[in-house]
Parts: structure tokens; C-alpha cells; sequence
């Protein structure tokens, strides 16, 4: 984390978000390079109806973005190098920049969103996730210091990908968790198997037994996915202070783990082809599920 681009809206997030990444960066040696998004509706308007000043008062707006900008730098007695930019779709530009400085995070406060207007209309956030070549750090406007870091890891192991976004998920969660000096827990999610009987309803031919083998198999499966997260902490040379292996739906279960306090590190893997994206339009993939329900900071690793 060496070259981290902080993205801030001039907000009240700002502060917060920037205050994140100067903690950071104290303990990783990083750099900061600030990326600041301005607009106003009055750009739609102008498309409509136009009007003669149209100029003037959009260069009001950035200088007074810039006024921000400095009073926000100068808070904290230090300089950075940053770029402005006027647009709605700013996570073209953010990803650009991202790749134009060689960036290795990208930290920004998170934006919630209805899921029905995610359906109409993808936010700029979901974009940026999946369009990111580095890490997003999505940090929660919240006054709660952090105290651990969860990495949600899959046991699953369906690719050679799949494996390998796992133990990059690993390796971040735990630079994040020495640079900010806080516990590090792994967490992995299991189905609950004891519910299966409720839509499949019994086996044929084990009507009495079906209760039983389904609770074998849960427990099997907890196991086998506790030895997975050991083999591949050794395997890494990471140590982890709380290994966790659950059962239930992985968002519910991951943001409850996350808390208040935590900060959540998971893996993206959103496919771009064309059918993935309609099936990730009516579903989402769970590292974006996981943001509807966390209370802290999600870090995405792809």
C-alpha cells in the first residue's frame, strides 16, 4: 500500500476518509494523492435550458470545491498532490488516475443506494469495484475506531482463481491489520445445511435419517473448512488471532462479524461478459450483497 488515491466529494466524509488513509500511510510508508469530484445539477440544467452565466457559476463551484480541498490539506499540516474533476461518472477518471499514479489502493467513503435504484441505474460505486485494478477501501463515516480486521474467506476452492483471490484476500487483510495494528480474524461462511430439508424436503428411502445426515454433513463441512483456512494461513506465513467458521448466509453472517468496529476485507471476482452482467444486475455478487448489510469499512481486493 505504497500509493493510495483518496477520493473525496466535499462532504462531511471527507475529513474522515482522508484521516483513514494518513493513518495508513504512517505505518506503510505510503503515499496520498487526493482526487476530488465536483458537480452540481446545475450542469443538467444548462443542457436543457442553458443560460448565459453558465460558465461563471460552474467555475464558482470548483473554486469553492478547491477552497475545501485546502482548508481539509492544511488541517492536517501536510501537502498532496491532487486532481479535480467535473462530471457525474467520476469512476471512469477515478480508475484512470488510479492506473495513471500506479496506485495500489483506492480509499473512498462508502455511498449507500436503494436496491431498486441499483437495479435502474448501477451507482458509481459499483462501477469503481468492478472496474478498479487495485484494492477499493469503501470506509464507513463512522466515529467507531477500528479494532480488527475480518478477511472473509471461501473454502470452496471452485477455481484455480478462485484460490488465488482467496489468499490475495489473505495477504491484504493482514497488511491491513499490521499497518493499523489491530487484530486480524479470518472468518469463512458455510450454507446451513439444517434448512435444505425445508426446500427439498426429505430423501426417499431415509425419511427418519435425513435430519441426521444432514447435521453430519454440516459438521464435515465446518471442519473441512477450518483445516482449508489453517493449510492456507501456514502455506502464507500469516498469522491470524481468531479463526472463525460459520454457518448461514455469508452477507448476513460476514457484517455481523464485521460489527461496528471492523473492517471487513472480501474478495471480488464480478464477471464482465455480457450474460454475467445481467445476472449480476439481478443479484449481485456477494461482495457487493455484503455492503447492503456491513456497518464498517469494506475493503474489495479483485
Amino acid at each position: 500500500m505504497k500509493n493510495m488515491l483518496v477520493v473525496l466529494d466535499g462532504s462531511s466524509s471527507d475529513e474522515h476518509v482522508l484521516r483513514q488513509a494518513i493513518q495508513l500511510a504512517a505505518t506503510s510508508g505510503g503515499n496520498i494523492h487526493l482526487f476530488m469530484t465536483v458537480y452540481d445539477s446545475i450542469e443538467e440544467l444548462n443542457r436543457y435550458v442553458g443560460f448565459d452565466n453558465y460558465q461563471e457559476v460552474k467555475q464558482s463551484i470548483l473554486d469553492e470545491a478547491e477552497v475545501k480541498l485546502r482548508r481539509l490539506t492544511d488541517k492536517f499540516g501536510d501537502h498532496f498532490t491532487s486532481t479535480m474533476h467535473w462530471g457525474r461518472r467520476w469512476h471512469f477518471h477515478v480508475i484512470s488516475e488510479a492506473k495513471k499514479i500506479s496506485a495500489d489502493l483506492v480509499i473512498k467513503a462508502v455511498q449507500r443506494h436503494s436496491r431498486i435504484a441499483e437495479f435502474l441505474h448501477t451507482p458509481e460505486d459499483w462501477h469503481l469495484l468492478r472496474g478498479a485494478s487495485c484494492p477499493v477501501w469503501l470506509v464507513n463515516d463512522s466515529t467507531a475506531q477500528l479494532n480488527r480486521v475480518v478477511a472473509a474467506f471461501s473454502t470452496l476452492d471452485e477455481t484455480e482463481n478462485h484460490r488465488l483471490l482467496g489468499e490475495r484476500v489473505l495477504q491484504k487483510a493482514s497488511e491491513l491489520a499490521t499497518a493499523l495494528n489491530i487484530e486480524l480474524h479470518v472468518v469463512s461462511v458455510v450454507p446451513d445445511w439444517s434448512q435444505t430439508q425445508a426446500i427439498v424436503g426429505p430423501m426417499p428411502g431415509m425419511p427418519g435419517q435425513f435430519p441426521t445426515v444432514i447435521a453430519d454433513m454440516g459438521a464435515q463441512a465446518l471442519e473441512h473448512a477450518e483445516d482449508v483456512i489453517r493449510e492456507t494461513l501456514v502455506k502464507l506465513a500469516i498469522d491470524s488471532d481468531v479463526i472463525e467458521v460459520r454457518r448461514g448466509f455469508a452477507d448476513i453472517e460476514l457484517a455481523d462479524a464485521v460489527g461496528d468496529s471492523g473492517a471487513l476485507v472480501i474478495g471480488s471476482a464480478a464477471a464482465r461478459k455480457l450474460t454475467a452482467k445481467v445476472a449480476d444486475k439481478l443479484f449481485g455478487n456477494t461482495s457487493e450483497k455484503v455492503i447492503h448489510h456491513v456497518r464498517g469499512d469494506v475493503l474489495v481486493v479483485h
